[in-house]
């Protein structure tokens, strides 16, 4: 009769995104995040997605390490079991990442695009109520202005003249 045993191994991952610009312009994007081993009390912190699976795998080929430590089991080959799992999951999840990423792209180039339009739209509204008569009238009341004030620093200039004159006088 064989004789079956279950563990249970539990990882909460959390990623944190910082997005900015750098002194270019340019759009920059890390990523980060914490691992914690749910019935144990290890966690750590990575930048790199394999750090969070490298430490899923040394928790769980601990885990299978312990387990077959006071069993008859063949330590190697079970190990080389626990191993598959691996592959598969590296394969498939590698995957899932691209296409999660991709998928996260598309979005951010829709929102960007959108973006443009909208602030397109704006402008193009603005323009049409503006309009060329605007602009004349506008260049009227710069060109009104401009002759007042030409018309102020003559009197001010007089008014010094006359000021200088009369200080003048009383010398």
């Amino acid at each position: 009769m064989n004789k079956s045993q279950r563990n249970v191994a539990s990882f909460v991952l959390r990623f944190t995104q910082d997005l900015w610009e750098d002194a270019e312009g340019a759009p920059q994007v890390r990523w980060r995040g914490h691992i914690n081993h749910v019935q144990g009390d290890e966690e750590g912190r990575f930048t790199n997605f394999a750090e969070a699976v490298t430490f899923m795998q040394e928790g769980l080929t601990q885990l299978t390490l312990n387990a077959v430590s006071g069993n008859n089991m063949n330590q190697e080959e079970t190990l080389r079991e626990s191993f598959k799992f691996w592959e598969d999951f590296s394969t498939v999840y590698s995957g899932m990442m691209f296409e999660a990423m991709e998928q996260s792209l598309k979005q951010s180039e829709s929102v960007k695009q959108q973006m443009k339009d909208a602030v397109e739209q704006s402008l193009a509204a603005w323009q049409v109520s503006a309009g060329t008569n605007s602009e004349k009238q506008l260049m009227e009341v710069i060109q009104n202005l401009q002759q007042q004030i030409d018309s102020l620093t003559t009197k001010v200039e007089n008014l010094e003249v006359m000021v200088t004159r009369d200080t003048n006088n009383l010398v």
